[in-house]
């Protein structure tokens, strides 16, 4: 049964997908540190409703800006990360999210945006859907499953920093 499943083409595929250097540095690393952190927070009971609020209002922007560029060599999605945008405004309104659970939430946002994406963009093309998702990471540690989450927790990071030195109050989420 199980020796069934390894011949099976869909599995190859998605094995071969998951042995890449690429897929490792864009998504199953920052995938399993945004798990990881995520789940942390939640049982700890420090994501508020408002963040979810946020989130999931930032969630269908990021989808709906996002745009295909395709070319004879390549096909590419670039994705606008939204709640990166309202990290940013949050702190103006010296509200915080901690740096981990920014680059937590801005992946697993913008993972599931790539995602959607891209199996939307098989059903329509009619390419195979069970291997809709061989570009999602396929830049590496270029790609912005990795370069977004990242640069959004520097910032925060640093805004913070910059603003407790300051003297200002910040109040977490």
């Amino acid at each position: 049964m199980l020796d069934q499943l390894f011949v099976n083409p869909p599995a190859l595929a998605l094995l071969a997908y998951l042995r890449t250097p690429e897929t490792w540095t864009a998504v199953l690393l920052p995938g399993t540190v945004s798990l990881a952190i995520f789940g942390a927070y939640l049982h700890a009971g420090r994501i508020s409703a408002q963040l979810q609020r946020i989130w999931w209002c930032a969630l269908p922007i990021s989808y709906g800006c996002a745009y295909w560029v395709i070319t004879p060599e390549a096909e590419s999605l670039y994705i606008f990360s939204a709640f990166s945008v309202a990290c940013a405004f949050l702190l103006f309104r010296r509200r915080s999210v901690p740096p981990a659970l920014a680059f937590a939430l801005t992946f697993l946002s913008l993972f599931s945006v790539d995602m959607s994406h891209a199996l939307a963009r098989a059903i329509t093309v009619g390419l195979p859907l069970d291997r809709f998702y061989l570009g999602v990471g396929g830049a590496g540690l270029r790609d912005s499953l990795l370069v977004m989450p990242s640069l959004t927790a520097m910032t925060v990071a640093y805004a913070r920093l910059r603003i407790r030195r300051r003297g200002e109050e910040l109040v977490d989420f």
